[in-house]
């Protein structure tokens, strides 16, 4: 889209915290306070654009496009959108979220999006000051991050003496634990930090400068979550653990490698030892070939278990 804009103002409309990530596009920025609406669109944001359009499926989100009242207005079919007036395109739930603005670039005459990895391309300031971040955490060693924490879905959650055994495994091969989440999560990761031997990054640090920690650890491991895929936007080798989601819709994109949760059992029944493993291996840059009977994946129909079955946990 920026691209496609050939020097035209482009913005984004993004919550406070993550304002100094944008940075790393040449974009303009406007903060959305908490909760806003059609009202505070309509009195901040009515008539400085030709084109509006938002990548959530949400109501909310919906409603503060219409108070937008761009010629051009454009969001997801459903919740209330053709109500309020948008003009709606459909997503296909069979793809990966990349995608779901595809049907919404058409009507702009744009491509759709590829399905190479892309990365967020940090300042040279936010990169050196995560390495100087980390050196202090971890005290010189080098760093496995930890991402335990997740919002609104307990489901997705690997359960918190999982990560502690997990952070064991890999202070046992010779890193420093890191264990980073966001406000309100404090309690969750200052009891893994203390169950395995870690040290908390303190989740009250701006996104930018955690963004910065995490592209200058070795590797991570985490639930499906936003700082999860973050990790693996800025480069870090990652490990996603996948419950009731599919990796398929929800993957990160990046140096990435998945583990999915058998069924029964979900999370909880992934071994951390094992997730252990992978880590060092993604780590290493080394491939996930696994034999058959330690396939994390169950076997069956559809493409994961065909991955199960090629005797790899990553395409």
């Amino acid at each position: 889209m920026l691209r496609a804009n050939r020097g035209g103002e482009t913005t984004l409309v993004l919550p406070s915290a993550h304002l100094p990530l944008a940075g790393a596009l040449a974009v303009q920025v406007v903060a959305r306070p908490p909760g806003a609406g059609w009202s505070w669109a309509r009195r901040a944001l009515r008539g400085r654009f030709d084109v509006a359009l938002t990548a959530r499926h949400s109501t909310r989100a919906k409603t503060l496009l219409a108070g937008v009242r761009a010629p051009l207005r454009l969001a997801s079919a459903g919740r209330g959108a053709f109500c309020l007036g948008l003009r709606t395109f459909a997503v296909c739930r069979r793809r990966h979220q990349r995608h779901d603005l595809d049907e919404a670039l058409a009507h702009l005459g744009l491509p759709p999006v590829g399905d190479a990895p892309v990365q967020l391309s940090l300042a040279p300031a936010c990169r050196l000051r995560g390495r100087r971040d980390v050196a202090d955490l971890a005290g010189g060693r080098g760093a496995a991050i930890l991402c335990p924490g997740v919002r609104h879905r307990p489901a997705k959650r690997y359960p918190a003496e999982r990560f502690v055994a997990v952070g064991r495994a890999l202070r046992g091969a010779g890193w420093a634990v890191l264990v980073a989440g966001g406000p309100g999560e404090e309690p969750l990761l200052a009891a893994v930090a203390a169950g395995c031997g870690g040290v908390v990054v303190p989740a009250g640090w701006a996104l930018d400068r955690i963004a910065g920690v995490l592209g200058a650890s070795e590797v991570a491991v985490g639930n499906d979550s936003g700082l999860t895929h973050l990790a693996a936007a800025v480069g870090c080798p990652t490990v996603v653990l996948h419950g009731p989601t599919d990796p398929l819709r929800t993957g990160a994109a990046g140096r990435v490698r998945t583990l999915v949760a058998p069924e029964p059992g979900g999370l909880a029944a992934l071994c951390p030892h094992r997730v252990a493993w992978v880590a060092r291996a993604a780590a290493a840059g080394e491939g996930l070939h696994v034999p058959r009977e330690d396939a994390m994946i169950p076997f069956g129909g559809g493409p994961l278990a065909q991955l199960a079955e090629q005797g790899t946990l990553n395409p």
